[in-house]
């Protein structure tokens, strides 16, 4: 296998309400300075399995009663990827639907030998405070994950060439862990934008004057944040107020950038600039 690849699985969530498949997103990335290339056809590009976490036992295997690929070069430019999505519908290997319990989903792409993994818990009735989203067994009954945020600056007029020091802040306020789920490395944002004018109109984004994942580099591929029950994410960065930059109120803005809702947990804060 080549140095600088990468494979990753992720589900769209941690724990499953009755009734809802689970949806399954695989990558490889190839991060290496070199162009890579590997042949399906013969053998599959990936596995998917799912393994009864308590007896080990494998209950689903994704590639089960399907047709072999055709024969193909598959060849990947570096930091390009290949992605693919697929569904378990919660049923085993035979058809029939997996009790409640928790369960790892393993991955294995055709230029790895060994599997990664995640894991999920399925549920057959609802618990915990937040309708419809369960909590595994012993769990006590709340409010589930909550995420607040609050975003803070070292000053709060600044003038052209001075730096601004921005804070952006994550507490998960509730009595469950919150699990958040990233396309790419970048697990956060800030933005600087200009207050609109009355009844005037923009394009997205015409506002930004600056944002901190602009011309950045990430490793793409799926990372995950976990917060436990009272814990926080500090995130700390500074920002240069460049020439000819207009005096007045600019609204900062922080953010989390997950797939769902690619914007969660927002905070929002001014500067004045003189």
């Amino acid at each position: 296998m080549q140095r600088g690849l990468t494979q990753n699985i992720v589900t769209d969530r941690s724990q499953y309400p009755p009734q809802r498949a689970v949806e399954l997103t695989v990558r490889l990335t190839n991060g290496s300075p070199s162009l890579v290339t590997y042949q399906i056809g013969v053998r599959r590009e990936y596995e998917i399995t799912v393994r009864d976490s308590r007896t080990r036992k494998v209950v689903w295997t994704w590639s089960r009663n399907k047709p072999a690929p055709p024969s193909t070069e598959i060849r990947l430019a570096p930091g390009q990827w290949r992605e693919h999505k697929e569904l378990w519908d919660r049923r085993d290997d035979s058809g029939r639907r997996v009790p409640e319990g928790t369960y790892e989903i393993e991955l294995v792409h055709l230029p790895f030998r060994e599997a990664v993994s995640t894991q999920v818990y399925l549920a057959e009735r609802g618990q915990g405070g937040d309708p419809g989203v369960p909590s595994p067994p012993g769990t006590p009954k709340g409010r589930g994950p909550q995420l607040q945020a609050t975003l803070q600056t070292d000053r709060r007029t600044a003038r052209v060439g001075e730096s601004v020091r921005l804070t952006y802040t994550v507490t998960n306020t509730g009595d469950q862990p919150a699990v958040l789920t990233f396309p790419t490395g970048n697990q956060y944002d800030l933005e600087v934008r200009r207050r609109p004018e009355p009844n005037a109109r923009y394009r997205e984004g015409a506002l930004t004057i600056w944002q901190y994942s602009r011309g950045r580099s990430f490793i793409q591929s799926f990372t995950r944040l976990s917060l436990a029950p009272g814990e926080k994410k500090v995130f700390t960065e500074s920002w240069t107020v460049p020439p000819g930059t207009p005096a007045g109120t600019y609204d900062l803005v922080g953010y989390l950038p997950t797939p769902a809702t690619q914007k969660s947990a927002e905070a929002v804060g001014a500067l004045t600039i003189l």
